[in-house]
């Protein structure tokens, strides 16, 4: 698609009725929710507040023609700050490919016990089944320094809807608990830092953002397949006791129940990464335990 196509690029923030007509969304899926308020961010505000608060280098990834458009406007008013690349935040080869020494190569650094000084990850992401995808591929990619966290201990800031925070963010017992909060407790600090308002972004809804500190060390040290193993069986129902959820594990595991330093009548729904990695672990010293665990690939499929 030509720039000619395009309204020419202003840094004003657009009206409801420019953005429904410049940025309308053609899908079936939900509209792509983009903050809308001057006060939070706006359409590239976010990208531009990176480079004007002291980043050296903002690389932007937009694969949406009418966006990249915009971006592209923004780009060229940071004197060679920000650069934008038209590759999807959703492929995994765009990961690959910014690990090459004229993006981020040359900053690889395999020291974890510090965060890394150099490189600063953030993003929206959207409602619905795709988003809750791939923060749960982040948050696992975390866990065995996958893709971007080949290249060190990189902290993110995220703008996640409201369904995805309480997700992200639910404790042992609460209703929100799931196996994605199970592994972000396990592999990161996940702290909220503000939310949005009813008006902040188009289309309307909730959002908030959270900065996310991968730990020096995971709390998972089982085997990650015998953890996910673990976790996708037992959190078929999170109201039912271990002692009773433990069959799901193969024929005769209930003998790792006397192997645990916890209580096994505890409810699968109450239960820490901790624990749940202590569970994986006696499990797979269990040498009856089933040695072909996975027909898929994914404890998220």
């Amino acid at each position: 698609m030509s720039k000619s196509k395009f309204k020419p690029f202003t840094s004003k923030i657009p009206t409801l009725a420019e953005w429904s007509k410049n940025f309308r969304h053609r899908q079936a899926s939900a509209p792509r929710a983009t903050l809308a308020s001057p006060s939070i961010a706006g359409l590239g505000t976010w990208t531009m507040t990176l480079k004007d608060n002291g980043f050296k280098r903002v690389i932007a990834l937009e694969p949406v023609p009418a966006y990249n458009h915009w971006i592209t406007g923004l780009s060229e008013q940071s004197k060679g700050i920000v650069e934008v690349l038209k590759k999807d935040g959703y492929d995994w080869e765009t990961y690959i490919g910014l690990k090459e020494p004229q993006y981020l190569g040359e900053l690889e650094n395999k020291d974890w016990t510090h965060v890394h000084p150099g490189i600063f990850f953030t993003g929206t992401l959207p409602k619905g089944s795709r988003g809750e995808q791939l923060l749960a591929q982040f948050m696992t990619c975390i866990t065995n320094k996958m893709a971007l966290f080949t290249m060190g201990r990189i902290q993110m800031a995220l703008w996640i809807p409201d369904s995805l925070f309480y997700k992200i963010t639910a404790a042992p017992g609460t209703n929100a608990r799931c196996k994605m909060s199970v592994i972000a407790e396990a592999c990161a600090d996940v702290m909220p830092i503000c939310s949005t308002g009813p008006k902040d972004v188009y289309p309307h809804g909730e959002y908030h953002l959270v900065h996310i500190i991968p730990f020096a060390e995971s709390q998972i040290k089982s085997q990650w397949d015998v953890f996910e193993y673990v976790l996708k069986h037992l959190f078929v129902m999170q109201k039912k006791p271990l002692s009773h959820m433990v069959r799901t594990l193969g024929p005769g595991a209930d003998i790792i129940l006397g192997r645990l330093s916890f209580d096994p009548q505890i409810l699968i729904g109450t239960m820490t990464a901790m624990q749940l990695d202590e569970v994986a672990t006696k499990f797979d010293e269990w040498p009856l335990r089933p040695r072909v665990l996975f027909e898929d690939a994914s404890v998220f499929t």
